[in-house]
């Protein structure tokens, strides 16, 4: 007799099959849970359903049940939502197709919302460059990175100055308490899932309800980033389109959303003016070596512009 699942991993895809067979061979080697088993729901947002085939033979090949689903509607809550609904754990788990977790990853998430009583559990995200090294405008691969280096179970606050508030987190690597995070029809919101900014919206209102959000440092993903995104505008037009995100989600779960927006086109037009006046102060304006302040300009910028979003950035397609 199988196990009660306890924990259920949702991982999407549109067209990079190519990456998802690597996410998901990770994925199924995963170690049980204590007290129970586990599953996987891979949800096919591409109209040609281009994952069918990968995982019918993976499933064929696995002993933890794998589910395939597909919807052709380009959003991503509305796929999110889909594999929630079909999910059977106590807690569902997301990662990108992108990523390939370790081995513990799964029992590590579960047993820090089982140890904490947590609301949702956050763990690191390194990169695995194509190229064999980071890129030589980010060395230490920082914008590639997320790693708040805080110890195990530490609460993490949404709101606040410091850059280990939260500030970057989605829901890739993180896991949900189901009953107290998807206890509507709809818990990532359509509105938002035109580009990715339905997780940052999603996050927003949880903590604004109260919900615990803690560290996982031991739950570890690794994203695997093709050479193609290691182009400095596409990391500008990202982080443009991160703050994009903020600004609207901020907004819209704000009490008070005009003097919210005034407060964020005020931070907007601060971060870029400071930039920009840093960007030909230090001569950064000369070179192609270093993009700081072009990426704190984006930031800015995507404040000030979050009601033109920039929707998808086209990437490598399988």
């Amino acid at each position: 007799m199988s196990p009660p699942i306890v924990i259920s991993v949702v991982v999407l895809s549109y067209d990079r099959v190519h990456l998802l067979e690597r996410a998901l061979t990770s994925g199924l080697r995963q170690q049980a849970p204590a007290g129970g088993g586990f599953e996987f729901i891979v949800v096919d947002n591409h109209p040609d359903r281009l994952a069918e085939g990968l995982v019918a033979r993976l499933a064929a090949q696995s002993a933890v049940p794998l589910t395939y689903l597909s919807d052709p509607r380009r959003n991503i809550s509305v796929v999110r939502n889909k594999g929630i609904a079909a999910a059977k754990g106590t807690y569902v788990a997301f990662f990108d197709d992108d990523e390939a977790p370790d081995d513990l990853w799964l029992c590590e998430l579960h047993a820090c919302l089982e140890r904490t009583g947590a609301d949702v559990a956050f763990g690191p995200k390194l990169p695995l460059f194509e190229a064999g090294k980071a890129p030589d405008w980010d060395p230490e691969a920082w914008l590639y990175t997320l790693d708040f280096r805080m110890a195990a179970d530490a609460p993490i606050q949404m709101f606040g100055r410091l850059r280990r508030k939260g500030k970057g987190l989605g829901s890739g690597n993180a896991a949900f308490r189901v009953a107290t995070c998807f206890n509507t029809p709809e818990p990532f919101s359509v509105a938002f899932g035109d580009a990715n900014g339905e997780d940052t919206h999603l996050l927003f209102r949880l903590a604004l309800a109260g919900r615990k959000f803690v560290w996982c440092p031991t739950a570890i993903v690794r994203e695997f980033i093709e050479t193609e995104r290691t182009n400095p505008d596409y990391m500008v037009t990202r982080m443009k389109r991160g703050s994009q995100h903020y600004a609207a989600s901020r907004i819209n779960t704000s009490d008070t959303p005009k003097i919210t927006q005034l407060k964020v086109a005020a931070l907007g037009l601060a971060q870029f003016s400071v930039h920009a006046g840093l960007f030909l102060l230090s001569g950064e304006f000369l070179g192609r070596r270093r993009y700081d302040h072009r990426i704190g300009m984006a930031k800015g910028l995507g404040k000030l512009t979050y009601r033109a979003p920039i929707g998808f950035i086209q990437e490598k397609a399988a």
